[in-house]
């Protein structure tokens, strides 16, 4: 039952990340120097080449990340190099000593002039769910690909690190790459050959937050209010997801944020690259995206709806505004071995994902009731898949404790509501004239990219620069993990929650209950003696049917994630097939899709009297 549950979690919530902040560009000649050779791979692994700046130090530390920031959970990107070695000008070999996973120490650094090592992919070998209490399986959208000739994708946190005191010094990094093969990234390419790229990057954190992809080119893009976007789709299979046939809806969105924003967002180059996998044993996983500030990573299945692209692209988008603008030191000077994780994912990842929804309504993509329904599904995640009295600040701060972990999808759902909750507060206060957006903004005039806050004295200058009811809520629901009464905060602009009946997204699961079964060979089986499913039942499916096929994706019963993924976020109404054997025979089912529901509280409005400062909430 725990793993079902997980499934239905990690299917539910495509999980979205922000990533780490930049600095200035560092005024000095020292200079770590990284090549990647993307020519001569060795059985699906990369050469990596490091020269550090002068070291005088008779021993030296080199470190992969254990953790990136945003993705709340181990890496360990060490685990995946091979064969590392030390040499000295004259190239003889030095000592090296592994001190952990992620650390190599070298003996007479003093006359060290490059490490050498081999990098294996991640995608090729991901295990299990990557948000699974225990689980090292890293995030897809945080991973790397070597498919020689074809794809590469260089989270570069999985190829390159840092020196012990260097991490803040400037990097040059040079990628060689086969001709026909393109790089998309949100760098500025310093080389004019087709072969070779050469990018400056300023720390060792701008490193981990400039990701690369290099495929055959399939790249549109487009601007909007001064700012270059981006996309590059790697989709080998299902050729009708392509760059081109993508870009209108990411164009429409991403204009009607920019117009949200405004002058808040200040964002020149934006690249979005976009890898479609197989969902294979060797292929990546875990679908949803990895946000940095400049760019983001997405993976997403072959039959992927153009409506899921957007959504999640949409949330990283807001990543630009947070953690970009406003963020703490524990962001902002992020140890990527030793992290201290900062309390305020509230901010971070629920605002984002609030405004993620509500700029749809303000620019006239949805309507309010459609907005409603959304917020009314992640009042029903938050329920039922997690603590509802769980102070949000220590859930934060300890998120890579196990039992926290699980808890962290919660900051996509209930942050949200949470979020929502502030933004009506301040409208209320402010009489129409302000909401969390213009927070916001303030805020990220007081701090801005280079000035983090203080993580322990923020929820105090948030506060100071809003209501004491905003305080309040903040003590009383973020901190203490007081659940929430919505009808108190939403009935200042109209809005009641009441008894609705909410689609659930998982066809074969419902009530808290799997319908389906497996026999020791993994063998899938339709179980559903009750009669209760009504998907089930509109398909045709019968109990003890053993499912061979749906909607002409073979069943796989090894893989309960890919098990899943053919009847996740289905539409009511749309045809379905599946191919199954009853009583030894083969047959063919058909029908057009019926969701179950699941009834809980919901949002609707209901308060015409309201109408003036609902319409300055969701329009203002």
């Amino acid at each position: 039952m725990k793993k079902h549950l997980l499934l239905v979690l990690l299917l539910q919530l495509v999980i979205w990340s922000c990533s780490t902040t930049k600095d200035t560009v560092r005024s000095s000649k020292d200079e770590v120097k990284a090549t990647l050779d993307l020519v001569n791979v060795s059985n699906d692994k990369v050469k990596v080449t490091v020269k550090p700046v002068r070291i005088t130090a008779t021993t030296i530390s080199y470190q992969l990340a254990k953790i990136i920031p945003g993705t709340y959970a181990i890496a360990d990107y060490g685990r995946y190099v091979d064969d590392f070695k030390a040499y000295d000008a004259s190239g003889k070999e030095l000592t090296v000593t592994k001190k952990d996973v992620n650390t190599w120490t070298i003996s007479n650094a003093n006359q060290l002039d490059r490490l050498e090592y081999l990098v294996n992919d991640t995608y090729d070998s991901e295990e299990g769910q990557a948000f699974a209490e225990n689980s090292t399986t890293i995030f897809s959208p945080a991973g790397t690909n070597i498919l020689q000739g074809e794809n590469f994708m260089l989270n570069l946190c999985g190829f390159v690190g840092y020196f012990d005191n260097q991490k803040d010094f400037t990097y040059k990094l040079t990628v060689n790459h086969p001709k026909d093969l393109v790089g998309t990234t949100a760098l500025i390419d310093t080389d004019t050959s087709d072969t070779n790229d050469i990018f400056q990057l300023s720390r060792y954190a701008e490193v981990v937050d400039s990701p690369i992809m290099y495929a055959k080119p399939d790249v549109s893009s487009f601007s909007v209010d001064g700012m270059d976007v981006y996309l590059h789709v790697y989709s080998p299979r299902n050729k009708s997801i392509n760059s081109q046939a993508l870009l209108p809806d990411i164009k429409k969105m991403i204009t009607a944020q920019k117009k949200f924003l405004g002058k808040i967002n200040t964002t020149k180059k934006y690249a979005i690259l976009v890898y479609i996998t197989s969902m294979n044993n060797d292929d990546a996983k875990g679908l949803g995206a990895l946000e940095h500030n400049t760019s983001t990573t997405a993976t997403f299945k072959d039959d992927m709806k153009i409506t899921e692209l957007i959504h999640v692209i949409s949330h990283e988008f807001f990543h630009t505004l947070t953690p970009l603008k406003v963020h703490s030191k524990e962001i902002h000077d992020f140890d990527f071995n030793q992290p201290q994780m900062s309390q305020h994912l509230w901010m971070y990842e629920g605002f984002t994902e609030y405004f993620a929804n509500l700029f749809q309504v303000k620019e006239g993509l949805i309507d309010a009731p459609v907005f409603y329904n959304t917020m009314s599904e992640k009042l029903l995640n938050s329920r039922t898949y997690f603590k509802d009295d769980l102070s949000f600040t220590e859930m934060s701060k300890n998120v890579l404790v196990p039992a926290m972990k699980k808890q962290y999808p919660n900051v996509y759902e209930k942050g949200a509501l949470m979020a929502m909750c502030l933004d009506v507060i301040i409208r209320d206060k402010s009489n129409g004239k302000r909401g969390i957006l213009n927070v916001m903004g303030e805020l990220s005039k007081i701090y801005g990219p280079t000035r983090p806050f203080d993580d322990n004295a923020f929820i105090a200058e948030f506060t100071k620069i809003t209501y004491p009811e905003v305080g309040e809520f903040l003590q009383t629901h973020i901190v203490k993990g007081v659940p929430i009464n919505y009808n108190e905060y939403l009935s200042k602009v109209g809005v009641s929650t009441i008894k609705v009946q909410i689609p659930v997204k998982i066809a074969f699961y419902f009530d808290n209950k799997m319908f389906l079964k497996m026999d020791e060979k993994k063998n899938v089986y339709i179980d559903a003696k009750d009669g209760s499913n009504e998907f089930i039942k509109a398909i045709g499916f019968e109990n003890n049917d053993q499912v061979i096929e749906l909607n002409g994706i073979p069943v796989n019963g090894e893989d309960i994630n890919k098990l899943m993924m053919p009847v996740y976020g289905l539409e009511v109404g749309a045809p379905f097939k599946a191919k199954i054997i009853r009583n030894g025979s083969e047959k063919q089912l058909s029908g057009a899709v019926k969701l179950n529901t699941s009834e809980g509280d919901g949002f609707r409005y209901t308060d015409t009297s309201k109408q003036a400062l609902n319409q300055l909430w969701l329009k203002g």
